[in-house]
Parts: C-alpha cells; structure tokens; sequence
C-alpha cells in the first residue's frame, strides 16, 4: 500500500551498533550468522513491526524471545538490547528508543518534508528560468496533485514548469492508471514515460502540471493500443502534454 515504509539510513551497514550487533552475534554463534546484511534484515524486521503495531513505541505483550521468533532470529533482540536500539519495560514490553524520529506519522511527515525540498531545489536548478517563489510552492503543488486538481497560475504572472519529480509517477497516478485503463502496462508505461522526459532538454522538459501530462500519455497509449507488454511501444511525439 501506499505509504506502508520505514526510514532507514544509508549509512547503516557501516554503523558502530551494527558492527557491535555482528560482532556478539558471531561470538554467540547465533544460528550460525556472520552476515552483516542479515543483521541490516533483522533491524528492518524489528523496525517494521513496531511501525505495525505501535503508536508510541510501545509493544506491550512482546518479550525479546517472542521478537525473536516473531523475526525468525535467535538472540537478536538481546543484541539490539545490548547497543541500546531496544529496551526492555516491566517483563512483557518492547520499547524502541526515539521511536518517532524514524517510525509513526510525524517521522514520515518530516522525512517527507525534507524529500520535497530536495525536489523543489533540483527543480530550480534544472529549470533556471523557473523563480525561486515556484520553488518555495512546490509542496502546494504537490498536495494537489493528490486530488487531481490541475494548478492554475495567478493572473499577470509568467507559467513557469519544473523537471519531472524524481519519485514521479507517484502511488496515486499509478493507481489512477490501473483503475482508468486497466489494459494498458502502467509500470511499462511509467518507465518509458520517465525515460522520455528525462531526455527532453532546457525548458521543454519542465511542466507545470505533470500529473494532467501522465494522464495524456496514459490516455492515448490506450487510443493507440501499445500500452500492453506484447509489444514494445515508440514514445509519443515530442511536444508539450498538458
């Protein structure tokens, strides 16, 4: 479903508790594992239950032996015990420390923010015309993409586009493909339509709304019956989709 994710950091394979979890792991002789990576699995499993089953950080009823057959490995609660990435409250509770900087709605709000004010500076820098005031209203746009709405500029002022968002087609407009045209490959469709407007250079790539301009070329891979995987589609002429 949309939405279902967790935050975790890039630099996660290097990190000091995790050389820490591996290193006891290994002297335990856990099942025997030495791999790093199947520690970083571990983490994402116990993470991913506490962002199903918690609000507040809190797993009441949950022991580190129960994590540890609810993730399939031995010992590895007691290991994130030992770092302090997991407590222990009374006998029968789980607590995740900083809980909310990396799981529940306010910490994927914020991720979320931060990744929009990534896109809004990448938009300003490969669309150089565009002012800074398009930037600053990005996230406007892109709240109302969620419902479809077209955005109409003010008055008196120039139309600025940006360059396709990097996550763009989103969950919605997926979806929105899926249910208006079922017989059309929608991810066969998303890859190629991403390939073409990135090629497309300066100011004829950038569109001030990108969500109308999917629909367009979803509608006529439709009309034109090369939306299926069957056959392998030629993009749809070079010109501007609003």
């Amino acid at each position: 479903m949309a939405g279902d994710w967790i935050k975790v950091r890039c630099d996660l394979q290097t990190h000091p508790k995790v050389v820490r979890i591996l290193s006891a792991i290994r002297r335990q002789d856990v099942q025997g594992v030495s791999d790093k990576f199947r520690v970083i699995g571990g983490l994402h499993a116990v993470w991913t239950v506490f962002d199903q089953h918690s609000t507040d950080g809190k797993l009441p009823g949950y022991t580190p032996e129960i994590m540890d057959h609810v993730i399939g490995f031995e010992g590895f609660s007691q290991a994130m015990i030992d770092v302090g990435w997991l407590e222990v409250d009374g006998s029968e509770t789980l607590v995740m420390p900083e809980f909310t900087e990396h799981n529940g709605k306010s910490g994927k709000r914020r991720a979320e923010d931060q990744k929009r004010k990534r896109d809004a500076r990448k938009a300003s820098e490969s669309c150089p015309d565009g002012s800074g005031q398009d930037a600053d209203k990005k996230r406007t746009r892109e709240e109302k993409r969620r419902s479809n709405t077209p955005l109409n500029p003010p008055k008196g002022k120039s139309k600025r586009g940006e360059r396709i968002p990097e996550s763009f087609p989103t969950d919605d407009e997926l979806l929105w493909a899926t249910q208006e045209f079922p017989s059309v490959d929608h991810n066969h469709e998303s890859a190629k339509f991403r390939d073409y407007w990135i090629s497309v250079p300066g100011q004829k790539g950038c569109k001030l709304d990108w969500p109308a301009t999917w629909r367009n070329w979803i509608r006529r891979a439709a009309e034109n019956g090369k939306g299926k995987t069957q056959s392998e589609p030629n993009p749809p002429s070079r010109r501007v989709l609003n």
